[in-house]
């Protein structure tokens, strides 16, 4: 790690983004367009966006959101005095895309060397190095092009009034895109309330929705307050709105058309102050034409409609998953993933999505133990139901298990005569060692070793 009082080493585009994730505080490079090439995730976190949308952003989109190059010496947000290797500081209130101000100092490098022409910004939030609430570090991970167009439109959608309607296969993460988008709202402050429908009856919905009167019925003790009124200044989040009964459709509609809301059992009715986000995994187009959903609050929900795309759409960012749900399971110490174990993940098409994911690497963090993730340690829960993957294709002979874990045939395939002989001399002779190292189990290599000694 350097100091922003040294001179810093050369830095090159894109190997300069592995450099400066080593550094704590939020960093930026920039090219002599004043334009974002690098950025490490302090600096997303600060600014409450994806790396991926960082770049290409110029000084004044960065700085004050707003768009266009680098308006000129006389104009431009950042002061670049400093010679090659020099230091200086400065001070700006900085201000985001919805308008919100924030004090930042900022010290800026020119970079040496290879990266000359380069200049390193590192940021600091005046109020005493934390970042408003509104900043906090998102838990949306990926890094893919399907991920930094989704959260680029999500986070142009959020300082406005829109409802928003989440579509997505089930397990795609629609509650964390719905976190996201309440943190870059003018709501951040305020509270987020989650329902979900498909938890419950018709009757426990508008009881939770809209709360009740002691009495409105048995086992009504006293007053509740509903989740529109927990939701005041902030967001409510309707998650599986397509399993919603009709009759309470129809409330849900007079809810958001007139901003107000009755308990049950009660006579009067209250204003209500909450966005309203709804997501579900469902065709309500479809059910519309069904008579199964109501036209009218499909047309109310679908005001701003954002599609989120299946995991495997987006097969770059499984392995950034993957990572983050081992961190999450106390598996940090196993980091990063092997290989094997990356080409594995990325091999299978996971038709339960991010959340089948997070439940086979905390299966394997737990089988793991002290020890590294191994090819073994991952079980595929669709295949162990019965149920064929799309990635895999060709019957029962498509592919292989390994200590009751499935492969596919393309590894299977992968382990060649010369590769096995290649690892084996690597490693003197060391089974063990050489079946790690081809990132399959000790049994399953000596089951090759078997056949290729039989006779033909």
């Amino acid at each position: 790690m350097f100091s922003l009082h040294q001179s810093p080493p050369p830095l090159v585009h894109p190997d300069g983004e592995q450099v400066i994730e080593l550094i704590p505080e939020p960093f930026i490079i920039l090219d002599s367009a004043h334009r974002v090439v690098a950025a490490n995730q302090a600096a997303a976190d600060l600014f409450s966006q994806t790396r991926g949308l960082l770049m290409g952003q110029g000084c004044q989109e960065l700085l004050f959101g707003l768009s266009g190059p680098c308006p000129g010496d006389n104009a431009c947000p950042l002061t670049l005095q400093p010679g090659v290797g020099k230091v200086s500081e400065q001070r700006i209130e900085a201000r985001n895309h919805q308008g919100q101000s924030r004090p930042l100092k900022i010290r800026l490098s020119r970079m040496a060397g290879d990266a000359e022409g380069f200049v390193g910004l590192q940021l600091l939030a005046e109020n005493g190095g934390q970042t408003p609430k509104s900043a906090g570090a998102s838990q949306v991970v990926g890094r893919s092009s399907a991920m930094a167009k989704l959260m680029h439109v999500v986070e142009r959608v959020a300082p406005t009034s829109a409802t928003v309607l989440l579509l997505g296969e089930s397990g795609v993460g629609k509650e964390r895109i719905a976190e996201h988008l309440h943190r870059c709202s003018e709501r951040a402050s305020g509270p987020l309330v989650v329902v979900d429908c498909s938890a419950l009856g018709e009757q426990l919905i508008e009881a939770e929705l809209f709360g009740y009167e002691k009495g409105a019925f048995t086992g009504a003790d006293r007053r509740k307050i509903g989740l529109f009124e927990a939701a005041q200044g902030g967001t409510l989040f309707i998650d599986e709105v397509g399993e919603m009964p009709l009759a309470m459709q129809s409330k849900l509609l007079r809810a958001l058309e007139a901003s107000r809301i009755r308990r049950v059992g009660g006579t009067d009715y209250i204003d209500v102050d909450a966005r309203v986000v709804a997501a579900t995994h469902r065709d309500l187009g479809a059910m519309v034409a069904r008579g199964e959903f109501r036209e009218d609050l499909y047309y109310r929900l679908a005001a701003f409609p954002v599609d989120i795309p299946p995991l495997r759409e987006r097969r770059e960012d499984i392995v950034a998953l993957a990572e983050h749900f081992l961190k999450e399971a106390g598996g940090a110490h196993q980091l990063p993933l092997s290989r094997a174990v990356a080409e594995l993940l990325t091999d299978y098409q996971f038709p339960g999505n991010v959340r089948e994911l997070k439940n086979i690497i905390s299966r394997a963090a737990i089988l793991a133990g002290s020890g590294s993730v191994l090819p073994q340690h991952i079980a595929f829960q669709a295949r162990q139901q019965g149920h064929r993957s799309p990635a895999v294709h060709g019957g029962s002979d498509s592919a292989y298990h390994m200590e009751g874990v499935p492969f596919p045939r393309r590894l299977r395939n992968g382990l060649t005569q010369e590769r096995i002989r290649a690892a084996l001399e690597a490693c003197d002779g060391h089974r063990a060692e050489a079946a790690q190292r081809l990132g399959v189990s000790e049994r399953t290599l000596y089951r090759h070793l078997q056949r290729l000694n039989s006779p033909s």
